[in-house]
């Protein structure tokens, strides 16, 4: 059974029957694939061969999955999990009328998944291109460039560009946030922030700071462990991850709260 897919002219040189040969073959052109997904009489087992060649064209197997019918379906949804390499083509799926609406759901993963795969392939692919940039450029970049170029950037092992990435007039106060709570960045980085009266002022950035076992003991005894909540410093208190001296410190006011709580309650009421 064949799927009426148009009048896309067979390639020069290519019968009908060859359609399966050149599906096969991880030689093929592109252009030649691209025919293929076209043709009239593409068969069932050509359009799975094409599912595993290396180079199919995403476009054009879009293009298919639209308007397909008939027993190609199957095909491609018994291929739904090698379709994940195309967002293009799940989405195609979606607007195809014969494509079961039970089988929806599954295509919306499957998309999802494939985009954040994309996203995660663009950061490591912008990781290695800032990776092996000048420090001059880096400067610029962390200065300059997008929350996705400061989060790589605040990484650096140049303190100076690390520096550079919180002083930028575009951070912010969710970045630095998520700064505050990172394990591996240089502590100079957690010094400024602590130091910053902007950033001592937010009571979320303090306590993240707090929390941070990279946060040096001196900077965390002196953002003023005081003012926090009894629930704050009773979750400081526990924190294991911290410095002893910070969690003692902690533990210490909060005692002193709660021993002066009874007396206060007295003197209230007479």
């Amino acid at each position: 059974m064949t799927a009426n897919l148009g009048a896309a002219p067979t390639p020069p040189g290519l019968p009908d029957m060859d359609l399966l040969a050149r599906a096969q073959n991880p030689k093929t052109p592109v252009e030649v694939l691209e025919h293929i997904l076209e043709h009239p009489a593409l068969s069932p087992e050509a359009l799975a061969a094409l599912l595993r060649h290396p180079e199919a064209p995403g476009a054009a197997m879009a293009r298919l999955a639209e308007r397909v019918s008939g027993p190609l379906v199957e095909v491609l949804l018994d291929s739904l999990e090698r379709l994940g390499r195309w967002v293009e083509v799940l989405e195609a799926l979606l607007r195809n009328p014969a494509i079961p609406a039970e089988k929806h759901p599954v295509i919306r993963r499957l998309i999802e998944a494939a985009r954040r795969r994309d996203a995660e392939g663009v950061k490591k692919s912008l990781l290695l291109r800032i990776k092996d940039l000048p420090a001059g450029q880096k400067l610029g970049l962390a200065k300059k460039g997008n929350k996705d170029v400061r989060m790589i950037l605040i990484k650096d092992p140049n303190e100076m560009v690390a520096l550079e990435v919180v002083t930028s007039p575009r951070i912010t106060d969710a970045e630095i946030l998520t700064i505050a709570a990172m394990r591996d960045v240089t502590d100079k980085v957690l010094r400024y922030l602590a130091a910053n009266r902007k950033y001592r002022q937010n009571r979320q950035i303090v306590v993240t700071l707090l929390n941070n076992p990279r946060t040096p003991v001196g900077v965390s005894l002196g953002l003023g462990i005081h003012i926090l909540s009894d629930r704050e410093l009773s979750d400081l208190a526990k924190n294991k991850n911290i410095p002893a001296a910070v969690s003692r410190a902690a533990k210490q006011i909060l005692d002193r709260r709660r021993s002066l709580q009874p007396a206060a309650g007295k003197g209230h009421a007479s």
